[in-house]
C-alpha cells in the first residue's frame, strides 16, 4: 500500500519532530488526529534531539587520540561519532579526519552499494540520546531516530520512500506532495530525522535520485515489494543508476 501525503494531515516527519520538541506542527494541522495516534504508537521512546555541537567536541577528541596512537576508541566505549553535515557538505579538519578514520558505513553486499560512487544512502542513529554511526549490520529499534546522509553524483534532488515489514510503503522525502527535495550535488545530509514505530522490519529505504516526482517512485518501489519482497526491491536498485537502497534488520 503507498500512501502518498497530499497535505492534508501532518506527514511522519513532521509528527516526529513536533513528539520531540524540535518544531511545532504547523499551523492547521495542530491537534490533527495523527498526532495522537503517533504518540500512541511510539509511546515514550522519542530520544532527544541530535547534539551535533557535543559530537563535533567529541570528534576532535578522537582525532586528538588517533594522532597519538592511543585508545581513544575504547575509552569511548566503541561509539564512533558520526560526521554531520546538516547545513554544509563534508567539514574539514580535525572532524573530517576523525570521520575518516573511524566514521565508516561498511556496507554489507547488495544493500548499501556505492554504485561507482554515483549515489549512495547512508545514516545514522540516535538511540536513548546516544548517536552513533548507522551499520546495516546491526539491527534498528522501534524510537531509534534516523537521519540520512547521502551521495548524490551529480543529481541536484532526491527522493526517499520506505518499506516496513508489512509492505506499507511511506514517502518521507519531500514531507508533503510529490515533488522532489532539491539537494546540493555531490555529498549532503537530508534535513530533519525520522522516527521509527513500533511496524515489523526490515527497514527498507530507497533514495531515488532520477528526478522523478515521490508517486511514481512510490509505485515503483510498492510494486517490486509486491512482486519479491525485499529481493524485489533490491532487483530495483540493482537495475537503476538513480536509485540507492539500504535494507536494515529491526529488534
Amino acid at each position: 500500500m503507498s500512501r502518498i501525503n497530499d497535505g492534508s494531515r501532518p506527514s511522519r516527519l513532521q509528527l516526529g519532530r513536533a513528539l520531540a520538541g524540535e518544531a511545532a506542527l504547523p499551523e492547521g494541522l495542530a491537534g490533527h488526529p495523527a498526532a495522537e495516534e503517533f504518540a500512541a504508537e511510539v509511546a515514550a521512546a522519542s530520544p532527544p534531539a541530535f547534539d551535533a555541537a557535543g559530537l563535533r567536541t567529541r570528534a576532535a577528541a578522537v582525532a586528538e587520540g588517533a594522532a597519538g596512537g592511543g585508545d581513544a576508541g575504547a575509552r569511548s566505549g566503541g561509539v564512533v561519532v558520526p560526521l554531520f553535515r546538516r547545513a554544509a557538505p563534508w567539514v574539514t579538519g580535525a572532524f573530517a579526519l576523525a570521520a575518516g578514520a573511524l566514521f565508516m558505513l561498511r556496507p554489507p553486499p547488495h544493500v548499501n552499494r556505492l554504485k561507482g560512487g554515483e549515489v549512495e544512502l547512508g545514516f545514522d542513529v540516535n538511540r536513548d540520546g546516544q548517536a552513533f554511526p548507522g551499520d546495516p549490520d546491526l539491527p534498528v529499534r522501534p524510537g531509534d531516530r534516523l537521519r540520512f546522509d547521502y551521495v548524490a553524483g551529480t543529481a541536484s534532488s532526491v527522493v526517499l520512500v520506505g518499506v516496513d515489514g508489512t509492505g506499507t510503503v511511506q514517502t518521507y522525502w519531500p514531507e508533503e506532495g510529490v515533488e522532489p527535495v532539491a539537494v546540493a550535488p555531490g555529498k549532503g545530509v537530508l534535513d530533519g530525522s525520522i522516527l521509527l514505530d513500533a511496524a515489523p522490519g526490515p527497514e527498507v529505504f530507497v533514495a531515488s535520485f532520477s528526478g522523478v516526482p515521490a508517486d511514481v517512485v512510490a509505485r515503483e518501489v510498492a510494486a517490486a515489494y509486491a512482486e519479491d519482497g525485499v529481493d524485489g526491491v533490491l532487483a530495483l536498485d540493482a537495475s537503476r543508476e538513480d536509485l540507492a537502497a539500504l535494507v536494515l534488520a529491526k529488534d
